[in-house]
């Protein structure tokens, strides 16, 4: 049997979904995030039998990528992103297996459906891309922190989502994936602990902008941020350094720009859905989680989206 699979690959949550999958299944691992997805399902090409598809949020436009492998190949989507009904059951009427749930990380989908056959390591995996996608709380993560020392877990867990915010290189990614799928401890993986601490720095030298950058709206701050910088990382500090409840940062990409917001820990207002209705509204897509969301919409548009967004936070 060849196993494929396409993970998020710019966040904790998406490497170590491979990481588990390649320990079961020896997946070949394709690291993809919404910009080039469908590049990557195109080449899924007849060779495989099977096809795992994780914390990525499918998009009806990819439907008949999804719908040429399932010609050849078994389809399984395991991710915790809002989805809409209608494609759900499209989906399944494409043989699609779904394994969805908004409560949990996609690692701790990934380990609860496959823990007979996993070793009590792939827990702490899991618990590493919980913290770091902030699901600790959610009913499978939760159960899995009860039994762990949590300092040290988030302490590991931390230090490797620091470092990916350093290193986005696909060689480090992939050592990532492979220490991580033999139950590594970040602190041990080569070049972890160097990147999470330049991170670090990096992120102080970033807080040191803001309030000379960012433009607040209320409830709402936001800001441009470098061709160099995560946009998501960037909202995230915006909103720890102005101390305002949404944090939104945006970069252009072609005719098109790259929206991330973050929210406080009880937000009121879901992010996600917001994104997405937003983002459709103006020509674009998004969607995401309850505090942490994304959208791409037309350039000429984004002026129009963050007077919406600052509307709907501050009515």
């Amino acid at each position: 049997m060849q196993f494929a699979h396409i993970t998020h690959g710019d966040d904790p949550d998406g490497l170590v979904c491979a990481a588990l999958l390649r320990r079961l299944f020896g997946t070949e691992t394709i690291l993809a995030n919404y910009d080039d997805l469908e590049e990557a399902l195109g080449g899924i090409e007849p060779g495989y039998d099977s096809l795992y598809i994780t914390d990525l949020n499918l998009r009806e436009a990819l439907v008949p990528q999804i719908e040429r492998i399932r010609g050849f190949a078994t389809v399984t989507i395991i991710d915790h992103h809002p989805m809409e009904p209608t494609l759900s059951a499209w989906l399944r009427s494409l043989g699609v297996e779904i394994i969805h749930d908004t409560s949990d990380c996609a690692s701790a989908l990934v380990y609860d459906h496959f823990k007979e056959q996993l070793e009590k390591d792939a827990a702490r995996l899991a618990a590493y891309a919980a913290v770091n996608d902030m699901f600790e709380d959610g009913p499978i993560a939760s159960k899995l922190m009860d039994g762990m020392d949590r300092k040290f877990v988030g302490h590991e867990a931390l230090l490797l989502g620091s470092a990916l915010g350093s290193d986005q290189s696909k060689p480090f990614k992939e050592r990532i994936v492979e220490e991580l799928s033999r139950y590594a401890y970040p602190h041990r993986i080569r070049g972890v602990v160097e990147a999470a601490m330049s991170q670090l720095e990096k992120i102080v030298r970033i807080k040191e902008t803001v309030p000379g950058r960012a433009k607040i709206l209320g409830r709402l701050a936001y800001m441009e941020c470098g061709e160099d910088l995560s946009t998501g990382e960037v909202a995230n500090i915006v909103m720890d350094t102005l101390l305002v409840p949404v944090g939104l940062c945006w970069k252009e990409q072609g005719e098109m720009v790259n929206i991330s917001m973050r929210g406080e820990r009880r937000l009121p207002e879901h992010l996600g859905d917001i994104a997405s209705r937003l983002s459709k509204r103006h020509g674009g897509f998004g969607g995401g989680h309850a505090r942490a969301s994304g959208a791409k919409v037309p350039r000429a548009k984004l002026d129009a989206f963050l007077a919406d967004l600052a509307g709907e936070l501050n009515p």
